[in-house]
């Protein structure tokens, strides 16, 4: 079946490989499909579109057809489907997102959704996603948004909201920060637990894990997890290969004082509660080292080494399928294999606590005739209080994006808790919206 699938940041470092791999190991797809990768860099794109056809040339059997462009316009063109992997104005205005709270003693650990850092990203990266879904509306009238960029839910919500573009959005969180779990409640596999999650992406909670049908949740608690966690015991790690290392004992914290476990590590669910990431005597209070300035720089050139070095010396790694699935959405959709796994989706009901419409974080399944979310577990009050203000607090963030508005954006900021000086927020905002300018778009 001929298809075009475009990615826009086509020559990421991060992304582009762990995706094309998918497409290359799913038999569903072969030289009929074709992958274009489109990027303004045009050294990265050529350094990623190299490292992809090597393993393209290495498995005719299973090659797709592969292609890359530095032009936007071509790469829409036609497509069936458009994935979306970009960091909108790079590293540096990345770091500027922390820089900026900084200056005024604010603090955010990752910073993709919440606090000053997440408002910042995401008035910077809302209007160039509509300017994108717009443009497909011309070239490519039909085709849905896979989107794998943060702030996930403000970014796969405005393309529907404002352009009427269909979109999946895909984190691999919940299921990579369970996994790291499984030994300890006796799994070895995903194939003995089946699990429910509901909220807003990197704020979402896991309301059942089952183990063989038993209760895993009861089985880590018994095991006495919860009390480790307190006495600094159970700094369980995992290392992501976007994030580097990840300590998972935070939520086992947040687990005990809400009474339901949140989904993703320390680093991502404690950026929603102060009392773990606001201050510095709390950072130390909980073991949360994470430097996003330090550490993201170091990241993206761990990132960019994984591709570059393996082309200058030869030595190719072995394949790395990602852990985020947009071939399988494909797939299904197109008419092959049904697949329901965890992806961030318009709430048509599924998560009754929420507003219609707000991308939410649940399970889905896709198939020929669609996407059918399953309806979520009812999410306890004390993560009603937590998720709520949370997804309304990103609405604002992005309706400000759209109108541009600092009033807007200073009242969203003054209902987050990471925020806890009113007599700053104006300034802040004004710092934030003077900086981002720069990147809005200039076609809209």
């Amino acid at each position: 079946m001929k298809m075009k699938i475009s990615m826009i940041g086509g020559g990421s470092y991060s992304w582009t490989y762990g995706l094309y791999s998918t497409f290359l190991d799913n038999p569903f797809y072969d030289k009929e499909t074709e992958l274009c990768l489109y990027d303004i860099n045009e050294k990265a794109l050529n350094d990623v579109y190299a490292f992809c056809k090597y393993y393209n040339d290495r498995y005719p059997e299973k090659a797709i057809t592969l292609t890359k462009t530095l032009s936007e316009d071509e790469a829409l063109e036609g497509s069936d489907f458009v994935v979306i992997a970009i960091s909108h104005g790079g590293l540096e205005a990345e770091l500027e997102d922390h820089r900026i709270p900084r200056r005024y003693g604010f603090y955010n650990v990752k910073g993709s959704e919440s606090g000053i850092a997440g408002a910042s990203r995401t008035i910077r990266h809302v209007p160039e996603f509509i300017r994108i879904a717009r443009k497909m509306k011309r070239l490519c009238p039909n085709a849905s948004i896979l989107n794998v960029t943060n702030p996930l839910t403000a970014l796969t919500r405005c393309v529907q909201k404002y352009a009427d573009v269909h979109a999946v959005g895909f984190c691999h969180g919940i299921r990579n920060h369970l996994e790291i779990l499984l030994p300890y409640f006796g799994a070895k596999s995903f194939d003995e637990v089946s699990f429910s999650v509901s909220g807003v992406d990197h704020c979402s909670f896991l309301t059942d894990i089952r183990f063989h049908g038993q209760d895993a949740l009861k089985i880590m608690r018994e095991k006495g997890m919860i009390e480790a966690a307190w006495a600094g015991k159970s700094n369980i790690t995992y290392d992501d290969p976007f994030a580097g290392r990840e300590n998972q004992r935070i939520r086992f914290i947040l687990w005990d004082m809400l009474g339901v476990m949140p989904g993703l590590s320390d680093e991502h669910c404690a950026e929603f509660y102060y009392q773990t990431s606001g201050t510095q005597e709390n950072r130390d209070r909980f073991g949360m080292h994470y430097d996003r300035i330090a550490d993201r720089s170091n990241s993206v050139k761990r990132l960019r080494d994984q591709i570059v070095v393996p082309l200058e010396t030869g030595n190719m790694p072995a394949l790395r399928i990602s852990d985020e699935r947009p071939d399988r959405v494909i797939e299904a959709l197109m008419g092959g294999r049904e697949f329901y796994d965890v992806v961030n989706y318009r709430n048509l009901g599924q998560v009754r606590e929420l507003p219609l419409d707000t991308v939410v974080e649940t399970m889905v399944t896709f198939d020929a005739t669609g996407a059918h979310p399953a309806i979520a577990n009812p999410l306890p009050m004390a993560a009603q209080a937590i998720v709520i203000p949370t997804a309304l607090r990103e609405e604002m963030f992005m309706e400000a994006a759209v109108e541009w508005d600092a009033n807007k954006l200073t009242s969203a900021l003054c209902i987050d808790p990471l925020v806890q000086d009113f007599t700053k927020i104006r300034d802040v905002v004004k710092d934030l919206m003077d900086y981002n300018a720069q990147f809005l778009p200039k076609d809209m």
